[in-house]
């Protein structure tokens, strides 16, 4: 082989090598458009907290939520087994309630500023459409920065969030187990009831203190 032939081949080889890293690259500079505008509207709400109140924090939290995640994957993975049971109205209904809790939960939870800064780690490609993204939440309160990881994975051409494991927990799984074992034990009615009431409960005890 002469060498301009083998310098095609080596850069030929070279540019196979190097395209599946250029997807992974492109995928993950996509999926992390999504997990900086929740991460950025969190910090942004957490300066604003007082001024802003419970209220006003679900309603500046609502559409960037509603835009990140897709709360469908995620309600069919939480409710395993269980989901396919369900009719369309109740599918419908349990998506709409878990959309409403995790936005409460974030005005309800993220009601203070005290420095916080999250700062992007890593990514790691799961697979073709899946990607996860680190991330440390550093505060100068705690010694030890809170680790993020963010399972962002595409749907119709769109990233969106179906997982967030803090410090090793998932989020997704303490859902599952959750929910599947209210089924289990009251049906499904009676997990919508208990969302709505802690929907209800963040809305009180937010109230009066913000």
């Amino acid at each position: 082989m002469g060498k301009t032939m083998f310098l095609q081949f080596f850069l030929g080889l070279f540019l196979v090598v190097l395209a599946p890293l250029s997807v992974a690259a492109d995928a993950s500079a996509e999926a992390k458009k999504s997990v900086d505008l929740l991460n950025n509207t969190l910090i942004d709400v957490m300066k604003d907290a007082k001024k802003l109140g419970y209220q006003g924090r679900y309603k500046k939290l609502e559409p960037v939520v509603r835009q990140v995640f897709e709360f469908e994957a995620v309600s069919q993975i939480a409710l395993g087994n269980h989901w396919k049971k369900l009719d369309k109205e109740q599918k419908t209904a349990f998506i709409a309630k878990l959309t409403d809790l995790s936005i409460a939960t974030y005005a309800a939870q993220f009601n203070g500023y005290s420095g916080e800064e999250f700062k992007y780690d890593s990514a790691q490609e799961m697979r073709s459409d899946r990607v996860l993204l680190r991330y440390f939440l550093n505060s100068p309160d705690d010694e030890k920065p809170i680790k993020f990881e963010y399972i962002v994975n595409q749907f119709n051409g769109q990233w969106h969030i179906i997982n967030i494991i803090v410090d090793g927990i998932s989020d997704l799984a303490l859902k599952k187990a959750q929910y599947t074992s209210v089924i289990d034990r009251e049906g499904f009615d009676s997990l919508l009831n208990k969302l709505s009431q802690k929907i209800a409960d963040y809305s009180s005890n937010n109230a009066t203190s913000g």
